[in-house]
């Protein structure tokens, strides 16, 4: 009967949380006959240890925050500034950074570990989730006993980093985070591994539109999936059942509570700087999170590979290593702001367009039956949208009224900020915000028609509601109190005629 039990609920969390897209993606490096270092091959840590470099420091240690026991590898002088490299999901654990921790290692105390449940490590019975993972790695550190470390993260890695940083401020000097999971919510990053995002750039204008528009139907199809009851919830609220349900299946464990995590407080308010490396064809962590990240956190700086996908260390190593090498030793810099504009600002009007990019600063933005239409730090005192498909990064609204009207539309908003009376009055519409702001004398969101609204570590300032929000809501002729319970399920996603 337990047995039974445990299959049903994994299989809801697995279909409601989108575990099982994210596996899908990791599951091919985890298995691939290429790690000839990793557990399932060599099987002990003697015989890993035999066919390391002798001078690196190679063993298991008592692991006292979740029990059990760590591998730990150290290379490179003790007397050297510390940089402990935190690995993602898939059972190869610290083998994926292995074309760069002898190269680092002349510079470097390169410390790298297999986290609890992975590769070498004894697997506990306990939620393995980021916040888990941080205090497991400061204990780590405060038993090096050396200097606050650099933080290198992959995946899950980055959200550990992150989590270790924020924390355990003390612990830690600096992060490079690369291709970083876990920041969007469920439903955003169950469109981007399923569906994807807009059209890219230097396809067929044939095209563009019906592909941009089959894209948008598969979004709406994905946020009815998504909008059921979400049955992780039995999980969050219950902690002694991720043991018992998910004993043997750390990656399972872990890619859950990732996505049960959430990182808003620490992209607002994060105070060491940051490196971020991504590759430009992620199909796990999508750039968009890269955007994200470069934008919000306080000192950031985004850097993309070109061409590479969600483990670029593996896909091009020595590419990856000088980038590597070259972050670590400069501080990030802040992307540059849009210039003033060079008279009266002026109104823009697109009408009908297709794969349109647009920027400056205007007055009025109007935009009508465009599609893949997408906006880059554009800064206007008001936008209208109606029956389009757009895409907006850096997009700055300022009104004395409502920022940003929104009707018959879908909208993927990332590090956007919209002030005004009312920050966005939406009517049939779907909204994607991730990393954005909403600031209101009156109402951050009005919805008039059915509107399905998915936020991603965003935050709202407004009569009703000061604070965070990451979820996923559908309204209807009322207004967004993020405060307020969650309906138990939410109806049929609105779709554009």
């Amino acid at each position: 009967m337990l047995d039974a039990r445990r299959r049903q609920l994994l299989a809801a969390a697995w279909a409601s949380g989108g575990v099982s897209a994210l596996w899908a993606q990791t599951a091919p490096a985890a298995s691939s006959p290429a790690c000839a270092l990793c557990r399932e091959r060599l099987q002990t840590v003697a015989a890993l240890q035999a066919r390391l470099p002798a001078a690196w420091d190679v063993g298991l240690a008592p692991e006292p925050v979740l029990g059990g026991q760590m591998l730990v590898v150290q290379a490179g002088a003790r007397s050297a500034p510390p940089l402990l490299l935190v690995h993602g999901l898939g059972q190869n654990g610290f083998t994926d950074w292995m074309p760069v921790i002898a190269p680092l290692a002349r510079q470097w105390r390169v410390v790298a570990v297999d986290l609890p449940g992975f590769g070498y490590s004894s697997a506990p019975q306990a939620k393995l989730s980021p916040t888990q993972f941080a205090r497991v790695l400061e204990r780590l550190l405060a038993q090096l006993a050396g200097p606050p470390a650099v933080v290198v993260g992959h995946s899950l890695g980055g959200a550990v980093a992150l989590r270790l940083a924020a924390d355990f401020p003390a612990r830690v000097a600096r992060l490079v985070l690369v291709d970083v999971a876990g920041i969007l919510h469920r439903t955003a990053f169950g469109k981007h591994v399923t569906i994807g995002q807009l059209p890219s750039e230097g396809w067929p204008e044939v095209l563009k539109e019906p592909t941009a528009r089959l894209r948008d139907l598969g979004h709406i199809l994905v946020e009815r999936v998504f909008g059921l009851p979400d049955l992780t919830a039995v999980l969050r609220d219950n902690e002694w059942l991720w043991p018992l349900l998910l004993r043997d299946r750390s990656n399972v464990n872990a890619a859950l509570a990732l996505m049960d995590e959430d990182f808003t407080d620490i992209v607002y308010t994060l105070a060491q700087p940051a490196q971020l490396i991504w590759g430009e064809l992620d199909t796990v962590a999508p750039l968009r999170t890269g955007e994200l990240l470069a934008r919000r956190l306080q000192r950031a700086q985004l850097h993309v590979l070109r061409g590479l996908g969600h483990t670029p260390m593996s896909q091009a190593p020595n590419e990856f290593l000088r980038l590597l090498q070259s972050v670590l030793q400069q501080p990030p810099l802040r992307p540059s702001p849009v210039p003033p504009a060079d008279g009266p600002l002026q109104d823009l009007v697109c009408t009908g367009e297709v794969d349109r990019r647009l920027g400056g600063r205007y007055r009025a933005v109007r935009i009508e039956r465009c599609t893949a239409l997408q906006m880059v730090d554009l800064i206007a005192e008001r936008i209208e949208v109606r029956d389009s498909i757009v895409q907006m990064t850096g997009v700055q609204v300022r009104s004395a009224d409502v920022a940003l009207a929104i009707t018959n539309s879908e909208l993927v908003a990332t590090a956007c900020d919209f002030e005004g009376r009312i920050a966005i009055r939406s009517d049939a519409s779907r909204l994607d915000l991730a990393g954005c702001r909403l600031q209101a004398q009156a109402f951050a969101l009005q919805a008039l028609g059915r509107s399905r609204l998915v936020a991603s570590v965003c935050r709202i300032r407004d009569a009703l509601f000061q604070g965070n929000w990451h979820a996923d809501r559908e309204l209807e002729a009322s207004l967004l109190d993020p405060g307020a319970p969650a309906p138990d399920a939410a109806a049929s996603a609105p779709g554009r005629s």
